[in-house]
């Protein structure tokens, strides 16, 4: 007999009774106990008179979404969870949310299998945490946990994928230093925050792993970039409903920007530490709460990182001692390269030899790549002479 059909052999009462008794915590970064969650929606119902329910998500903020593979590996596990709780709670209002570029997931056979077996709505979207007051939200992960905490399967551990590697179950009591190789360190990406290398000998269970994420972060990475890399991805994801998400989001990942650009000022890290802090208070759900938290860890842990790039404009990463120019000799003039810049940085019109400028130029190499005359060259040694202005093809002189 499964945990849901031993369950519900006894009253929602009881069967609550019998989850709080599990004293189990909700996943990810809400920092409660799956039996407060169930309390604050209570309260929701008796107090507003919201419809009762139960459902299930990763983060807003987990723009990775490793933590799928939970439900990808034991889907039915998943409803199951979700099922023990509703039938406690005593609703037959269940939802399970899944990110939104993951339709094709949600649409899959299995999982409209299970939805329809468990009698679940099995959404691809935002959770929207208004719309589902008087629900008890909780983390897929703690559904699956629930599932086997019924089962007397339970062992309290973290889920980790080191650099993009394979989920696994972490212990309690493993460290850092154990699941990854620390060579070279300059950071550590402990789910939405960095730490120093010197961290390493943290337990999973306080290096705040909440989304899976470990990744080791070297001289070839930049912590600046990789911040608004984060903070990209972010904004990609957030609903835009939160001012403070929405503008504070804008303004963080705008500020690593120009900083990784040369264009950073000395303000940007205490605006950063600034706008980041309000966040977390100021915002429904755990995109706004958390998201910020790899912009202010950057700035308060790697302050002479930042003090490199705004004011020494020091960094091998973002700037480069390498120059990418067009040689006035061989190039036609026909625009290819114009095409293709993602930063518009080259200058041009047909039969003129065409410029690049340096200072907006990211070297990224595409330009490069489609000039067949092969007169784009990137060197980090002597540049030659070059066309200050626009120049018929031919007509340029060195000297």
């Amino acid at each position: 007999m499964s945990a849901l059909e031993n369950l519900k052999q006894m009253s929602s009462e009881d069967a609550m009774k019998k989850i709080a008794a599990l004293n189990l915590p909700d996943y990810g970064v809400s920092g409660n106990s799956l039996m407060e969650r169930v309390a604050l929606a209570q309260t929701q119902c008796e107090e507003d008179g919201y419809e009762p329910g139960v459902a299930a998500a990763l983060n807003n903020a987990d723009v990775d979404g490793v933590l799928l593979e939970v439900l990808r590996q034991d889907p039915e596990k998943v409803f199951e969870g979700i099922s023990a709780l509703a039938y406690a709670f005593g609703t037959e209002k269940k939802l399970l949310f899944l990110p939104e570029d993951e339709t094709e997931l949600a649409a899959s056979e299995e999982i409209r299998g299970l939805a329809e077996k468990y009698q679940t709505e099995v959404t691809a979207d935002f959770l929207n945490v208004r719309a589902c007051k008087g629900c008890a939200v909780m983390h897929i992960v703690t559904a699956a946990n629930l599932t086997d905490a019924l089962n007397g399967e339970y062992t309290p551990a973290v889920y980790v994928s080191v650099n993009g590697g394979e989920l696994k179950k972490a212990a309690y009591g493993t460290r850092i230093s154990e699941l990854a190789d620390l060579n070279g360190a300059t950071a550590i990406q402990a789910g939405y925050r960095y730490l120093r290398p010197e961290d390493a000998d943290l337990p999973v269970e306080e290096a705040g792993i909440s989304n899976g994420v470990l990744r080791v972060l070297t001289a070839k990475e930049c912590i600046v970039a990789e911040t608004e890399k984060r903070l990209t991805a972010s904004r990609k994801q957030s609903c835009g409903k939160c001012v403070f998400c929405r503008e504070g989001l804008l303004q963080l990942q705008y500020m690593q920007k120009e900083i990784t650009e040369g264009r950073g000022k000395a303000e940007f890290a205490d605006l950063t530490k600034e706008i980041g802090e309000a966040m977390a208070y100021s915002t429904n759900c755990t995109m706004g709460e958390v998201s910020s938290e790899i912009a202010l860890s950057a700035v308060n842990l790697f302050p002479d990182v930042y003090e490199a790039h705004i004011k020494k404009k020091k960094c091998d990463i973002c700037f480069s001692a390498e120059t990418v120019y067009i040689d006035p000799k061989l190039c036609n003039g026909c625009g290819e390269c114009m095409d293709v810049c993602p930063l518009d940085c080259i200058e041009g019109r047909p039969k003129y030899i065409h410029m690049i400028d340096d200072m907006t130029c990211d070297k990224c190499g595409k330009c490069i790549e489609v000039c067949e005359e092969q007169a784009i060259v990137k060197t980090s040694g002597k540049v030659p002479k070059l066309p200050n202005r626009l120049t018929k093809v031919g007509r340029f002189k060195k000297h």
